[in-house]
């Protein structure tokens, strides 16, 4: 995109009078880093609906990775672009301390992009443009550490140097410790200990004792009674520190011009990774929107504009807001009516539905989840225009009128069938009858133009502007004509009465004023405001009527919800009861066969008839076993095993694993622990028994 194209993109969308800085404050209060500020600042409509997808779908998917407790590894990313931009363009020389400030920001993108590649999917999309910094973050790992301090292994030199130093301050150390170990010495000094002026090693020698320590002055205390001399016994190795500490700096200095010249040779890719950890703590701003109640719609280039649920963001996060405060809008356009023409009285909220709307759709096609019921459909506008508001351009010489002509004239130049227009109070401003007739021509043009618009008014010429045009369908804030107050929702279909004598004297003007009002106002037709009034009055109670019936269907689905669990449940303890039975049966028919074995097998061998008989009960014995219900299920379990099944030895109380079936013998190899073992199938139970 052009900067040319940029600027009409950017002209195409009213974001001031939508106060779309209220949609840049939810997401910044959910940002890990500093750098994320500058994404939310440039926050605004994507380019195309496919873009607009791609981030919603990235932060759907990031968002699921939240549920589960895993953030993007941002932590520990700082805002470099303070120094970084004027040291690209040469203006600024680069310290150790912004080598590791950099490090930092370019270490979370390179683990950024790790993570969000291995995600796959919409978030490694995301990810895909993404400079690959790796090698470019071992370099500066090498370099400086995280508090900015050059490391030894910044190169071989500069390693050298440092044991280098390391052995001279040992020296001198050696050399000092040798010194104070004289108590002749000691007698001269006001302290022990040996101290550093101005880069050299010092005695604290007192003021009347200078002829009795040799060496060189180097300062005096404040009073003066302290003077602080470098002995000469330690000057040579005192003067070999100072010589590898000035090569230290040297070689540093060197060090940090190769890592400069490194970066401006990486200059696209380091700023690059910066604004991929901007735009990658956005994205996690945007998926924390998510576990607040926001939703992710659907986007198309073209369809209806379908939003149920939905609420003001502003309104959406505050704790205050109960539901007398906040009615979630619910609001169709576009099959089979583009327009909407909303009427009803002041401080119903009127204002705040189109600014509901307007915002909504902003945040839609910029990638953002909105305050809204899961389903949410809108259609990717191209323009979103709005005059909203009734302030004075001032500075231009225009009044309230003339101001609201000029953003009216602007939003009809964007009208087509891929903008939103929002009028507020279409008309006003101006004598009613003249205005009644140029918002008439408004709404013609707009409705001409197959826009998508939402107007409020409070002309009763307006109100039947839809009944006359295919295309353009009545709302109206609701209205308790008992309690004479504003209920703040959006009833579509109908018009609505603008009860500005009700409200006024509801807010304190005086009733004879009121009185006197009403007595001017005349007899008037009302049998349109009667009627509006009815439908109001039905639709109220058959709304009523729908919750109640609502209510009265959740509650009837949870009580057979409740049946069915109890009944699934009465079902399992039936069958467990079944099992358990069958084993009792079982276990019996096996300890009388237990019992008559060794008689029946000493009795089989008698002659003649005796062993024919015993012959004859052994077999019926062991029938009987083979025709319990449970040994049938048992053996049916057993010839359909594999290897990998898990099998309960109810001898043992232990599940095991099948490696050998074998059908043939009747017989299993299961492996308990390390240790292999042939069970018969008749060892083997397809499920722990109750209380095992």
């Amino acid at each position: 995109m052009s900067v040319a194209e940029a600027a009409d993109h950017a002209r195409a969308y009213d974001l001031d009078a939508l106060e779309f800085d209220v949609v840049r404050a939810l997401l910044t209060e959910r940002l890990t880093t500093p750098l994320g500020r500058s994404a939310v600042a440039a926050l605004g409509p994507c380019a195309s609906a496919a873009a607009a997808n791609e981030r919603l779908a990235a932060t759907a998917a990031l968002a699921a990775r939240l549920a589960e407790r895993i953030e993007l590894p941002l932590a520990g990313a700082i805002d470099v672009r303070s120094w970084l931009l004027p040291f690209l363009a040469g203006e600024h020389v680069v310290q150790a301390r912004d080598f590791a400030d950099c490090k930092r920001a370019l270490r979370a993108a390179e683990r950024c992009r790790v993570w969000l590649l291995a995600a796959a999917g919409p978030l490694a999309a995301f990810a895909a443009g993404a400079p690959d910094l790796g090698d470019l973050v071992d370099e500066l790992e090498q370099i400086v550490d995280d508090r900015g301090e050059v490391l030894d292994s910044a190169s071989r030199k500069l390693a050298a140097t440092r044991r280098e130093i390391e052995q001279a301050k040992l020296q001198v150390d050696a050399i000092l410790s040798s010194l104070l170990a004289s108590a002749e010495l000691r007698k001269h000094l006001q302290a022990p200990e040996p101290v550093w002026r101005h880069g050299r090693p010092a005695l604290q020698v007192k003021s009347d004792s200078r002829n009795k320590v040799g060496g060189v002055l180097h300062d005096r205390s404040a009073t003066g009674a302290t003077l602080f001399v470098e002995p000469e016994a330690v000057i040579e190795a005192a003067d070999r520190l100072a010589d590898a500490q000035a090569a230290e700096r040297r070689e540093i200095n060197v060090v940090l011009a190769d890592a400069a010249r490194g970066l401006r040779r990486h200059d696209r890719d380091v700023l690059a990774g910066v604004e991929f950890v901007a735009a990658a703590d956005l994205l996690q701003a945007q998926a924390r929107l998510l576990g607040a109640g926001f939703t992710i719609p659907q986007l198309r280039d073209d369809g209806p504009l379908r939003i149920a649920g939905a609420r003001h963001p502003l309104l959406s996060m505050r704790r205050d807001a109960g539901p007398q405060h906040v009615v979630p809008l619910a609001v169709s356009l576009g099959d089979p009516h583009r327009l909407l023409v909303v009427t009803g009285p002041n401080t119903g909220g009127k204002t705040v539905v189109l600014k509901t709307i307007g915002l909504l759709a902003l945040m839609a096609i910029s990638g953002v989840p909105i305050p809204a019921s899961e389903g949410a459909q809108l259609p990717f506008f191209r323009a979103i225009q709005a005059d909203i508001g009734d302030e004075q351009a001032i500075a231009q010489n225009l009044s309230t009128f003339s101001s609201h002509v000029q953003r009216i004239a602007r939003c009809l130049r964007n009208a087509s069938p891929h903008a939103l227009v929002l009028l507020d109070e279409l008309g006003a401003g101006t004598d009613p009858e003249e205005g009644g007739v140029l918002g008439y021509a408004v709404l013609e043009e707009l409705l001409a133009a197959r826009t998508f618009a939402v107007v409020t008014t409070h002309l009763g010429r307006l109100k039947d502007f839809a009944y006359r045009h295919d295309g353009a369908e009545n709302g109206s804030m609701a209205f308790d004509g008992e309690s004479l107050r504003p209920l703040y929702r959006l009833d579509l279909g109908i018009p609505g009465n603008s009860h500005a004598l009700d409200i006024a004297s509801r807010v304190g003007m005086p009733d004879a004023v009121v009185a006197r009002a009403r007595q001017l106002l005349g007899t008037r037709d009302r049998t349109l405001d009667n009627l509006i009034e009815r439908v109001q009055v039905a639709r109220r109670d058959a709304e009523a009527d729908r919750q109640k019936t609502a209510d009265l269907s959740r509650a009837v689905a949870e009580q057979q919800a409740q049946l069915e669990g109890r009944l699934a449940d009465a079902v399992r303890k039936e069958t467990w009861l079944q099992e358990e039975a069958d084993g009792v049966v079982e276990q019996e028919l096996r300890r009388a066969q237990a019992a008559l074995h060794e008689p029946l097998t000493a009795l089989q061998s008698a002659p003649g008839v005796h062993g024919e008989r015993a012959r004859a009960l052994k077999g019926t014995v062991d029938g009987l076993l083979k025709q319990a219900a449970l040994h049938r299920r048992r053996m049916a379990f057993c010839q359909a095993l594999k290897k990998g099944d898990q099998v309960f030895l109810p001898r043992w109380r232990r599940l095991a694993t099948v490696h050998k079936v074998d059908r043939v013998r009747e017989q299993l190899t299961v492996e308990y622990g390390n240790v292999k073992l042939d069970v018969p199938f008749e060892d083997v139970s397809w499920l722990q028994p109750l209380g095992g």
